[in-house]
């Protein structure tokens, strides 16, 4: 029995390994198949410069990690002069982080590209497989469509599946109904179907009653539905990033000192919030939102096989929300374990000082949190189920215990209004010692997101695909099944004005992050006194408070409501008012959603 060939195709960056090779490959080897991962995109980045392959991996507004490709799978259309013109402005970025010129990235389309495929087609014997693979996610569906294309015309009678995470039925249709050297295409979760899928290609069985494939049957598309979510998370095997490890040194990547590799691992399948919250603008997961996790033992089985096979300890956890029961029966293990490992997830905002200590302790080292706010009011319109003021928290002490926070602040929600922006403008202002956003950008209506699925209960109109895919795509594909990011107009929204006064603090936020000297405001901890040092601006202050007030600022570590100080400091009321009230025209404290937090940072690193 012929072996089975797993593609990851370009436009990704070196640095991350294929996750869907790695997991199939060790899914499909339990079944009984031999399978062969081959991660092309090494091979392409060797090819045109690390690099420049990984600044086109990034999936900018332009989407050129699908654009370079489109020659290759479609022919010219002789549009890259208006391709280059209406993306000047993402593409002189790209240009600026991978040291080249716009010349150099039209060469890699109209020479890199084409010349790639043929070599790739023509190298590999790609008759000694008996089913050929593509998993496609972000920028690779037209690479993939390029390759299929090439492999058709020298082994026609070699079958060809898609799958991915890009796949539901709509985009499947549109792919399979176009592109006659693609087979099958696969959706949902493969753990179960797609060996079964393998097994029916190689005896030649029809595909019917099976779940999870779409496929042709006398000129006529079948799909018989999505394959169910799986559930039982504990069974799926380990990854294996042989493949990838070898062709990294293959490819040279490894001699010339790269970044680490950034592991990814899966935990956890679909989204918990989600279920009962999807908020207004994520189209992530759309039928797979149903929560299904590893349990902790098996995560730090699988932490401890492959930082012991790889000589790895950063790892990229993949899910879309850390699964709550990881806090301390994962990250907790690993603290006691005093391990080195450095690990990302995605979290939600509502993590205490306490659960981000313990989790820093065990490793985590990065987060994607979901800010996307600092009004309450924005929040809610967002369906984040949040406030402002928790979001700052985070912000505070995530900071404080070294964890990357990779978050956004996003606009653009019928109903928001002018104070909403005047109030974060005033955030803002004072926490220019915490670290920045990646981005203040307008929220987007993802296919699958609730803006897109339900646009009028949005406020969205003239729904229409980014404009990038005209670019991407050839007549007669019907752009608006095969597009993933969308433009629209939006009722009840601000002017663009009502946002100018934090789009210019969060670019001069940005700005001052990347200085030498980083704003900053913390304090320093006597037995009864704190004294407090605010580099926020260019005129440094220092201030000193003793006795009450001092316990008063300690206190407010963690937001807490008037009430509640009461209650712990038995003081009067109007010394109460009195002390907070410094502490707020000093700039030293903030007042959100009827409480009181502090914003000086300890010092102290065990605090």
């Amino acid at each position: 029995m012929k072996p089975v060939a797993l593609v990851s195709m370009p436009t990704l960056a070196a640095r991350f390994p294929s996750f869907q090779l790695a997991l199939l490959k060790p899914t499909l080897e339990r079944a009984g198949f031999e399978v062969q991962p081959l991660s092309l995109f090494l091979r392409f980045g060797e090819r045109i410069g690390w690099a420049l392959n990984d600044a086109l991996a990034d999936v900018y507004p332009c989407m050129v990690g699908e654009w370079i490709w489109a020659k290759a799978a479609f022919g010219d259309r002789g549009d890259t002069a208006e391709y280059l013109r209406t993306f000047r402005s993402n593409l002189d970025r790209i240009c600026a982080q991978a040291g080249c010129t716009l010349d150099d990235i039209v060469h890699v389309r109209e020479k890199d590209t084409t010349a790639f495929i043929e070599e790739v087609a023509q190298e590999v014997d790609w008759s000694s497989y008996g089913l050929v693979g593509f998993t496609v996610v972000f920028q690779q569906m037209v690479a993939s469509l390029a390759l299929a294309k090439a492999l058709k015309r020298t082994c026609p009678g070699l079958p060809i599946i898609f799958g991915g995470a890009t796949f539901e039925d709509d985009i499947a249709f549109e792919i399979l109904s176009r592109n006659p050297e693609v087979d099958f295409i696969h959706c949902g979760d493969a753990d179960l179907s797609f060996p079964e899928v393998v097994s029916r290609v190689y005896s030649g069985r029809s595909m019917r009653g099976l779940r999870g494939v779409m496929w042709r049957e006398n000129g006529e598309i079948i799909y018989e539905g999505r394959a169910p979510n799986f559930g039982d998370l504990d069974r799926t095997p380990i990854p294996d990033f042989d493949e990838y490890f070898f062709m990294r040194g293959q490819t040279g990547y490894d001699r010339k000192g790269r970044r680490e590799v950034m592991l990814p691992i899966e935990t956890a399948r679909g989204c918990w919030y989600g279920m009962k919250n999807h908020c207004t603008f994520c189209g992530l997961n759309r039928s797979g939102m149903e929560f299904r996790r590893k349990s902790p033992e098996q995560v730090l089985e699988m932490l401890k096989t492959l930082s012991r096979r790889y000589g790895t300890r950063y790892f990229n956890a993949i899910d879309n929300i850390l699964a709550p029961a990881y806090v301390s029966r994962l990250f907790g293990r690993l603290a006691e374990a005093h391990s080195d490992l450095r690990i990302h997830y995605e979290i939600r905002p509502k993590m205490t000082r306490a659960q981000l200590g313990l989790m820093r302790r065990g490793g985590l080292v990065s987060v994607q949190p979901g800010i996307e706010s600092f009004s309450t009011h924005v929040l809610a319109l967002m369906k984040k189920n949040t406030t402002g003021m928790r979001n700052l928290e985070l912000l505070k002490w995530t900071t404080y215990y070294g964890i990357d926070n990779a978050y956004n602040i996003l606009f653009g929600f019928p109903g928001e209004t002018a104070e909403d922006y005047r109030q974060q403008a005033e955030v803002i202002h004072r926490i220019a010692h915490l670290q920045p956003p990646y981005a203040m950008a307008q929220a987007r209506p993802d296919r699958g997101s609730p803006m897109f699925e339900r646009p009028s209960e949005h406020s969205v109109s003239s729904l229409r695909p980014s404009a990038c895919y005209r670019y991407i795509y050839p007549p007669g594909y019907d752009l608006s099944r095969i597009s993933y990011f969308f433009e629209h107009d939006l009722d009840g929204i601000l002017p663009t004005g009502g946002y100018q006064e934090c789009f210019e603090l969060v670019t001069d936020w940005k700005q001052r992050w990347k200085r030498g000297q980083r704003p900053y405001l913390n304090y320093v901890k006597t037995w009864d006194s704190v004294s407090i040092h605010d580099g926020r601006d260019d005129s440094l202050k220092s201030y000193r408070f003793d006795d009450a007030k001092a316990a008063l600022y300690e206190l407010c570590a963690d937001a807490k409501c008037k009430e509640e100080l009461l209650g712990e400091l038995e003081c009067d009321a109007a010394w109460l008012e009195a002390a907070l009230q410094e502490f707020l025209d000093k700039s030293l404290m903030i007042f959100a959603d009827d409480a009181y937090l502090s914003l000086a940072l300890p010092q102290n690193p065990y605090y």
